[in-house]
């Protein structure tokens, strides 16, 4: 493959990155599912590198805190961000969030994965699938939908609201650590969560998933159709990636590029990823550039019609 030719070109120019421990910066709490992917990477990584990967965890200010280590920090490559659209495009969510810094101060390289998020109902309830909710929504106006943060609230509700007109009301929690119990005991009668979270509670029979807001289905669960398969067009794809400060070589970003894509072609990363239930999703330096740039004009679009933004 064209990345496997990459690679040996870089190889062969004796090119001496990386000769020490890279630091992988990750803005959620050890354990959760974008700081399990990041490990799995981070392995991967060592075992071609033979350098150390190691992640660090700085949780807070709504992954901005992560965001502004690596937006400052020395632009060698040895420090390195894992981020969600959260943390990589701060500035599309300026209405509730001040970040001392920009997309602008950080290089995209890659990304990774793609977590899931799901329109999800209790398994009792009279709604088989979206369509169903949207023709009840119809009939019945806002119907309450909870969210784990007014930022997916653009990837998933925006869509079926803008399409339907149906008023959807989004009900932001502060995680899907508080969001998952108020749809199962009853507090909402619809959520979007991510899959992962939803995943135990679905198993056992006690959430159905209606629709995953994505482009195309997942293989870990095949028979959950998407919304943009239903008609919808998302906003945006709340992809997970690798970032460094800006002012990185050139050189570096390649070398990670090519080798980020070179493992997310490895069966065993592949499987580590799909038993998280999470979507690989590898896009190059230069695509997920371009996505990203969409991604914040359509977010703050998307604030501004809910009259969130001026």
């Amino acid at each position: 493959s064209l990345i496997g030719i990459l690679w040996a070109e870089m190889d062969a120019a004796g090119f001496e990155y990386p000769n020490r421990t890279i630091t992988f910066v990750v803005p959620f709490p050890a354990g959760g599912v974008t700081d399990l992917s990041a490990r799995a990477l981070a392995e991967a990584m060592e075992k071609h590198l033979k350098q150390p990967v190691v992640v660090v965890n700085k949780p807070g200010g709504r992954t901005t805190v992560a965001g502004y280590a690596v937006a400052t920090a020395k632009p060698d490559g040895y420090t390195l961000g894992f981020f969600p659209i959260s943390a990589s495009i701060p500035e599309a969510y300026s209405y509730f969030q001040e970040a001392p810094y920009s997309s602008k101060d950080l290089i995209p390289i890659c990304s990774i994965a793609e977590p899931i998020q799901t329109w999800v109902v209790r398994e009792d309830a009279p709604w088989n699938n979206l369509k169903d909710l949207v023709d009840f929504a119809r009939k019945n106006p806002g119907v309450k939908v909870s969210t784990g943060g007014k930022q997916t609230e653009p990837l998933c509700l925006g869509p079926v609201n803008r399409k339907e007109r149906v008023g959807f009301v989004g009900v932001a929690f502060s995680g899907d650590a508080t969001n998952l119990p108020a749809i199962l005991g009853g507090h909402v009668p619809v959520a979007i969560l991510d899959y992962t979270a939803a995943k135990t509670s679905i198993d056992a029979k006690k959430l159905k998933p209606l629709a995953f807001c994505s482009e195309k289905r997942a293989d870990f669960a095949p028979e959950v159709p998407t919304i943009v398969e239903l008609g919808y067009e998302l906003t945006f794809l709340p992809l997970v990636g690798v970032f460094a400060p800006r002012g990185t070589p050139d050189e570096v970003v390649k070398k990670i590029d090519a080798l980020a894509g070179k493992i997310t072609e490895e069966q065993d990363f592949r499987n580590k990823l799909n038993n998280m239930s999470v979507k690989l999703n590898y896009r190059n330096a230069a695509t997920y550039q371009k996505n990203l740039e969409r991604y914040i004009e359509n977010i703050k679009a998307f604030f501004k019609e809910e009259g969130l933004i001026k």
